[in-house]
């Protein structure tokens, strides 16, 4: 599986979360919580407590909203895809008044037309973006963000569910005031947790506001911290204990460079075989997914179709407008330079077999070349 998530999970990961079941107020599981706990925030670069909720990273988006602003606030979201949108969606179930500074899907969004929007606007109570957006496989400038509203009320709310791990990241230095990550991303873990970082600022503004939610409520979460205060995914936690183990042994930096790694890889392979890769600019590309268009003459949803039915190979395709005209090989998690060659393998036979003339061998080179001829395996 390359998706940008669900991602492959380590056989590690999945034998601790296939542990006996534990009672979840038990000292056992307090425990475990607490050494997760101490683990968390260096993930996000952040002295903040970490908050687990069991739940999607929609959940996590949701969660965010509904406690941060009253029904009628008015937010500023920075938007540039699938997941940006999503959002102003939310944003506008709840009651708020949106403005919204987007770009074409394959770009990221100009900081100046962000300050622009914020001089028109001086009233926003927030502006929420995504970091790494899924869809399209292109990053928005979250630092530059951050700086522009630190010494502002204005709340900076981050999805980073593809973001975290994959790509530097530096909660408290950058000026964020709410990060959102999600288990089923860099984590390496099956979907179900979502985890949410609270700055001082960020809690000032939602002590004084009756959120919209009970279950998602973050005074709750505070109140009973560091245990959750509703039924925990426990075997997820004993999943997480692991990963972060696994994360802590390679080492944040390293994880992320080898995420850049692989992405640089992937993109050269693909840019072999004829692909055009979606996103233009090399310094916008995500580390996260890759998204390219398919050479003429090749049906992608046909591709993608025969990839997993005839070779067990799951690759996205495209989502909105670009459904059944883009791939997207995710390549986030446990994904090493030994599974880039067997699902570039892969891509070259099926290729060939819809009669795509492909010389043999082609996205071989490219990735060898891009990996500096050296592979190193991802334990």
């Amino acid at each position: 599986m390359a998706t940008p998530g669900p991602t492959q999970v380590p056989q590690e990961i999945l034998l601790a979360g296939a542990q006996e079941m534990i009672h979840h107020r038990s000292r056992q599981m307090e425990d475990i919580i607490n050494e997760i706990n101490r683990e968390l925030p260096d993930l996000f670069l952040t002295k903040q407590d970490i908050y687990i909720l069991l739940s999607s990273g929609t959940g996590a988006m949701e969660a965010a909203v509904s406690n941060s602003f009253n029904r009628g606030d008015k937010v500023l979201v920075v938007s540039n895809g699938y997941f940006g949108e999503r959002f102003t969606d939310i944003c506008t179930v709840f009651g708020l008044e949106v403005i919204t500074v987007s770009s074409p899907w394959g770009t990221s969004v100009n900081i100046e037309e962000v300050e622009r929007a914020y001089k028109q606007h001086p009233d926003i109570k927030g502006v929420l973006t995504v970091y790494s957006e899924t869809s399209t496989g292109a990053v928005n400038d979250v630092k530059a963000i951050g700086s522009l509203f630190r010494d502002t009320e204005v709340l900076v709310i981050v999805d980073a569910i593809s973001g975290l791990i994959s790509h530097e990241l530096s909660m408290d230095d950058w000026g964020l005031d709410i990060v959102l990550a999600a288990s089923h991303k860099g984590f390496m873990m099956p979907p179900g947790l979502a985890f949410v970082a609270i700055s001082p600022k960020a809690w000032k503004v939602i002590n004084e506001i009756q959120p919209s939610t009970y279950y998602f409520s973050f005074k709750r979460f505070k109140k009973f911290y560091p245990m959750a205060p509703s039924s925990p995914g426990v075997s997820l936690l004993l999943a997480l204990k692991k990963s972060l183990d696994l994360l802590k042994a390679e080492g944040l930096s390293n994880a992320t460079r080898r995420h850049a790694r692989i992405a640089r890889a992937t993109q050269r392979g693909l840019e072999a075989l004829g692909f055009h890769l979606f996103v233009q600019s090399p310094h916008v590309r995500s580390h996260t997914v890759t998204a390219a268009l398919a050479p003429s003459g090749i049906d992608a949803a046909l591709l993608l179709k025969k990839l997993n039915k005839e070779y067990g190979l799951t690759i996205t395709g495209g989502q909105g407008e670009f459904k059944g005209k883009m791939i997207r090989i995710g390549h986030i998690g446990a994904i090493d330079e030994i599974d880039l060659f067997g699902i570039f393998g892969i891509m070259e036979l099926v290729l060939t077999e819809m009669g795509y003339q492909v010389q043999s061998g082609i996205s071989m080179t490219a990735l060898s070349d891009a990996l500096g001829g050296g592979v190193i395996h991802h334990a």
